[in-house]
């Protein structure tokens, strides 16, 4: 009898067990919400903040995780989380999408991209195949604008970009055509690792750029700092708003961390039983003007009154 009871006692206790992990509406308490950062540098990070304020701790067990940059690291990390079987898989930048999305494609993950500025560079099929995300693509018009309007007289305007990164070079051929509409001259200067960097400021300057230009490229970004000071006078303009006070101009470009609420709200839906192949890919809905007013004084370029009432952010 005293066994009976034992059994019954343990069968009701499962119960209560099953119940308390049961919340809003028949969801889970804990999702596994695994994520793979492509770099470590402000923009990724604020993403990676804005997912999991959004999602909170309460109900989500996260796993993060960065590869470098590097596809074959990026494989290693995205092997562990679907072997977990992660409930989604948050890849933050084009290299673990790329390969998260080998995963995806074949229904054993489900993706949420973020922070890739052109999903095409994933697949340009992305629908049906467990796959969404938010983009951080802005247009690059309005950018090239800014520049003008604070250097009227701007003929040359460099580029630093990882040959390397699809999402980069698809923004050079984008940027290519846009300059020539304000009678602008594109020099560009690939990279393929950060070491890379001082030679290609290096041939810009000879070349005579009056600016340079960084857009969405992870090494680059990592490495604003060191862009800057090897720049010396020569402004340097950023799409991404975070990196702005490490010594940039001005940057026109979405709120990082804004795009991490965005790519959580997405994750949400789709823990609470949403199909992600219904889920559309999303775009900025704003973008923020920041501006680096010690730095445009320093080196004696002057910011027009106009555009400084425009900043959301000052420094």
């Amino acid at each position: 009898m005293l066994k009976k009871l034992t059994i019954v006692g343990a069968i009701i206790a499962g119960a209560i067990v099953a119940v308390m992990i049961m919340e809003r509406g028949g969801q889970r308490s804990k999702y596994a919400v695994s994520i793979c950062k492509v770099i470590e540098h402000e923009a990724i990070d604020a993403v990676v903040a804005g997912i999991k304020d959004y999602l909170g701790e309460t109900d989500v067990k996260y796993t993060v995780d960065t590869c470098q940059g590097n596809s074959a690291i990026a494989s290693q990390i995205i092997s562990k989380f679907v072997g977990r079987r992660s409930d989604v898989i948050v890849a933050v930048g084009t290299t673990p999408s790329q390969v998260a999305f080998n995963y995806a494609r074949k229904r054993k993950a489900k993706l949420v991209f973020s922070s890739v500025t052109n999903p095409d560079s994933i697949s340009t099929k992305l629908a049906g195949t467990n796959t969404t995300g938010v983009s951080n693509f802005v247009p690059l018009g309005p950018q090239v604008k800014l520049v003008t309007e604070i250097q009227p007289n701007l003929k040359k305007l460099g580029i630093i970009y990882n040959t390397g990164e699809s999402n980069s070079v698809d923004i050079v051929g984008k940027l290519m055509e846009v300059v020539k509409q304000y009678d602008v001259e594109l020099i560009e200067q690939g990279i393929q690792k950060a070491s890379d960097i001082p030679q290609a400021v290096e041939a810009l300057l000879t070349k005579g750029v009056n600016a340079v230009f960084i857009s969405n490229d992870n090494i680059a970004l990592a490495n604003i700092p060191l862009i800057v000071k090897l720049c010396n006078r020569v402004p340097v303009y950023v799409s991404d708003t975070d990196q702005v006070s490490k010594g940039c101009i001005a940057a026109l470009g979405p709120n990082q961390y804004n795009i991490g609420i965005q790519t959580g709200k997405m994750i949400k839906r789709i823990l609470y039983g949403e199909d992600i192949n219904t889920i559309e890919i999303e775009y900025p809905s704003t973008t923020e003007l920041h501006i680096n007013k010690t730095k445009a004084n320093e080196i004696g370029l002057n910011i027009p009154q106009e555009i400084m009432d425009q900043a959301v952010k000052t420094y």
